[in-house]
């Protein structure tokens, strides 16, 4: 197959649709790109649009219509040429000197053309026209019931991300443009349409479907070759007078894929090819894993105990990750930011990360890390809200769905689809099972592409039976086996945390600063601090805690955490960001061991998140210039594979976990020092179980003490460490601030 990439320089213009006496704007654009960093590159917006209140500039221009344009020699061949979108923002048509070839809704998904008929000799032109995504939700009706979603009505019909609309975690920006990279293709003879990989215990099969113009298949073979690492691979050669079928692979003594702290993320290299009348007509790379996954989901009602467990070739995995959130607003700026970004969750000793619904889908690029490196993947589909339920809709669902199964499906790392992020936990008087997309449409799509592959319609899911007995997320005590931890976000140990039964919890996070080093670069000097006056807090502080409303619930929502460990608010910026990154990280590692110690009851915690898509405070434990928060330290050594870890006072004492989440029993020495009367109060050697939680002594503690104990311990060869703080609040800052020098709990 030849490529001619169409990347690089392209004309833009536009205007306010349907406003014809509007004068255009004529000006440069960057492919992949969009069109408002092509605005502030030519001064239409401001070049730092992340400053002070300057995002909300983009809004001006949320009702433009615009065209891409740009020309291309055509190659010298002229039959099964193709035009290649790879991600198209998002209502377009396109034109191929002047006549239009095709159009596109969907901003998630590639888009594809034959375009044989339309090309001509020498130089072509090609022209994208975009119409607004805003402007689009006059095309559409919208029932009074599904007015009771607090989430923008302009979003519902359009696939482009949730969150360009404005969300906790974004500002709204409501992106257009050519995304990702825009190619031409002169495609083989004959090539592979689909190709999927699907494997038992020694034996991969490789489905496959071949695209042939001339339908002539009499004299054609099938060849699949791969191999794992340094061995020698094996080679499979057919011949096959069909369009459609599969090779069976014989892998003698195959390499497991496994999930980080568990194995080797083994992955098989290959190629296939086919030939015709003996030679090589077609040949392209692929890769694959050999390893079964399984969910165990049963709910709690009749009595039932309830469990929510992924296992990867039949162990029970402890799942420890993060939720994996936009990159940024502009999201032709990720994939640069691929690489850095992933060396934070490898860092983090992430074993998994949950692709969350209001985002876009990443490419192959995250996929192929996340592969390699052993991190499980739970990919949401892009629904962050309640969906219409018109055909159109579904259809424009169902398509998607499609075209994201067949791209991503033979990654071993991903273990779950999901149908949407809350939308059963916010149906606002739909009953869930009511939801055909997640119920019929997704599920259906899933079973013919992917099959045997875990879904769930929704997280948290809600079934009909625990819906019907007036399940909700988010309420304290809820009987649901996967959920949300959200609530009042007030102290990290109240009875809204320790009441939940959940066994896997797949969102839950507290907020903390960026550095004030961060702050200063997206704040104007005069409103870096104070963040409140008389009262009032300021307008930039408000926006970037993300609040295109001027709401100011989430920076006070941060004072009061302060406020609630430490008992005052510190009056100048460096304690009052420390304050609060104390207060996250806190609550992060006190979430994490949770459910760590928690065993064999919890089997997972997927916590919000890692990095910011934006400068702002929030959740992520590192800002969007990449700096890090004191938590990212405390969650890396929470996360640890092997980790000692406490539990929480009962019967006047504090239970000491050793929490092994390998597949091999541990040699364990430990030493338990309280450092406020700096003394040795318990030194032992033990094993500890493999792939299990097991209790190792209680020390004697009052819930009236307020006691630091560091765990010290060597596994293995290597030495480990963790700390704990004992008591209620408020915490004594400056003595926190001291044991935190002293013991360096700032290592990162």
């Amino acid at each position: 197959m030849k490529t001619i990439l169409l990347n690089g320089q392209w004309k833009l213009s536009g205007k306010r649709q349907f406003a014809e006496s509007e004068k255009s704007i004529f000006i440069n654009a960057t492919v992949p790109g969009d069109v408002q960093l092509d605005l502030c590159e030519a001064g239409y917006l401001p070049r730092d649009i992340f400053m002070g209140m300057n995002v909300k500039e983009t809004e001006k221009f949320e009702d433009y219509e615009w065209w891409y344009e740009r020309t291309f020699t055509a190659p010298e061949e002229k039959s099964n040429v193709w035009l290649v979108f790879e991600a198209v923002d998002c209502l377009a048509e396109y034109y191929l000197n002047g006549v239009k070839f095709g159009e596109s809704k969907n901003a998630f998904i590639s888009h594809e053309f034959c375009v044989d008929e339309y090309l001509v000799e020498g130089e072509n032109t090609l022209t994208v026209h975009l119409s607004s995504a805003v402007l689009d939700s006059f095309n559409h009706d919208y029932t009074i019931k599904s007015l009771k979603s607090p989430t923008s009505t302009e979003l519902r019909h359009v696939r482009k991300p949730h969150h360009s609309y404005s969300w906790d975690i974004m500002p709204r920006v409501v992106t257009a443009g050519l995304w990702r990279g825009v190619r031409l293709e002169v495609r083989d003879e004959v090539y592979f349409s689909q190709i999927f990989f699907r494997n038992d215990d020694t034996t991969t099969r490789m489905y496959y479907v071949m695209e042939c113009p001339d339908r002539d298949l009499s004299d054609v073979e099938v060849e699949l070759e791969a191999w794992c690492g340094d061995d020698s691979g094996t080679k499979c050669r057919v011949r096959t007078p069909k369009r459609a079928g599969y090779i069976e692979y014989y892998v003698k003594n195959p390499k497991r894929w496994w999930p980080y702290g568990y194995g080797e993320p083994n992955v098989y290299d290959g190629k296939v090819r086919i030939y015709r009348h003996g030679e090589l007509v077609h040949e392209e790379k692929i890769s694959f894993g050999m390893r079964t996954v399984t969910l165990e989901r049963e709910d709690r009602l009749g009595g039932k105990k309830g469990q929510f467990r992924i296992l990867v070739n039949g162990v029970e995995i402890l799942c420890k990750g993060s939720n994996w959130v936009p990159l940024d607003p502009f999201h032709s700026r990720d994939a640069a930011k691929y690489d850095k970004a992933l060396a934070l969750v490898s860092d983090l000793r992430c074993n998994i990360l949950r692709c969350w619904g209001g985002n876009v889908y990443e490419d192959h690029t995250f996929f192929d890390y996340c592969d390699r490196h052993g991190i499980m993947v739970w990919q949401d589909f892009a629904m962050a809200c309640v969906p219409p339920e018109d055909e159109e809709f579904k259809k424009n669902i169902e398509n998607e769905a499609i075209s994201v199964i067949r791209k991503l499906r033979n990654h071993p790392s991903i273990v779950i689809w999901a149908g949407d992020n809350e939308c059963d936990s916010c149906a606002f008087g739909y009953v869930t099972d009511d939801n055909t997309i997640t119920r019929e449409v997704l599920p259906k799509c899933v079973e013919l592409n992917d099959f045997g592959r875990p879904y769930i319609p929704s997280s948290p899911y809600i079934t009909r039976a625990e819906y019907n007995a007036g399940v909700r997320a988010q309420v304290e005590g809820s009987i649901l086996v996967e959920d949300h931890l959200w609530g009042p976000r007030d102290y990290y140990k109240a009875s809204f945390y320790t009441g939940n039964s959940a066994c896997f919890v797949s969102e839950t996070g507290y907020h903390g600063c960026p550095s004030l080093e961060s702050i200063k670069k997206f704040t104007t000097p005069e409103k870096v601090w104070p963040y409140k006056v008389d009262g009032k807090y300021n307008d930039e502080w408000i926006l970037h805690s993300s609040d295109n409303f001027g709401r100011d619930y989430r920076v006070k929502l941060v004072e009061e955490q302060v406020k609630q460990l430490f008992g005052y608010i510190p009056e100048n910026p460096e304690d009052y960001i420390l304050a609060s990154q104390i207060s996250q990280a806190e609550a992060d590692k006190y979430f994490i061991e949770r459910i760590r110690v928690g065993r064999p009851e919890k089997t997972g915690i997927i916590w919000w998140n890692v990095l910011d898509g934006w400068p702002q405070t929030s959740d992520a434990v590192v800002d969007y210039y990449f700096d890090k928060k004191l938590a990212y330290g405390y969650i890396k050594r929470s996360q640890a594979p092997f980790i000692v870890a406490a539990g929480e006072i009962i019967s006047w004492g504090l239970p000491i976990f050793a929490c092994n989440d390998t597949l091999t029993e541990k040699k364990v020495h430990l030493v338990i020092r309280d450092i406020n009367e700096d003394k040795i109060v318990h030194e032992s050697t033990f094993n500890a179980p493999a792939n299990t939680s097991t209790k190792i002594v209680s020390l004697p503690v009052y819930y009236s003490d307020k006691k630091f104990f560091v765990f010290e311990w060597e596994v293995d060869g290597v030495h480990g460490w963790n700390h704990y703080f004992c008591g209620y609040p408020p915490i004594d800052f400056e003595e926190y601030r001291r044991v935190m020098k002293k013991y360096n709990f700032e290592e990162k």
